[in-house]
C-alpha cells in the first residue's frame, strides 16, 4: 500500500495531489486521442485494402468473362492469348494515364 500523510488519510487533498491528477488525466487523454488515430488510420488501411481486393477480382471476373466470349465468338487459343495481352497494354496505359 502507498504511503498516506496524515491529511490524505482524513481526506484532505493538497496541491501535489491535485498536480499529479492532472498529469494522470492529461496522459489518459493523450492516450485516447493517439488511439483513435491509430483506429482511424487502421480502418483507411482496411478499406483500401477491400477496395484493392475488390478490383482484383472484378478483374479477374472481367478477364473469365472476355475469354468466354472470345471462345464461343470460336477463336484458337492463341488468338485469346493475344486478345487478352492487347486488353492487359490497353488497361495498363489508362491506369499510367489516369
Amino acid at each position: 500500500m502507498a504511503f498516506k500523510s496524515i491529511g490524505q488519510k482524513y481526506g484532505f487533498v493538497s496541491a501535489g495531489d491535485v498536480y499529479r491528477q492532472e498529469i494522470a488525466d492529461a496522459r489518459t487523454e493523450e492516450q485516447a486521442k493517439a488511439q483513435k488515430l491509430i483506429d482511424e488510420e487502421r480502418q483507411k488501411a482496411e478499406n483500401a485494402r477491400q477496395k484493392a481486393e475488390n478490383a482484383k477480382a472484378e478483374l479477374a471476373q472481367n478477364r473469365d468473362d472476355t475469354e468466354a466470349v472470345l471462345r464461343e465468338m470460336g477463336m484458337s487459343d492463341e488468338k485469346i492469348a493475344e486478345m487478352q495481352a492487347k486488353l492487359e497494354a490497353l488497361r495498363q496505359s489508362r491506369l499510367s494515364h489516369g
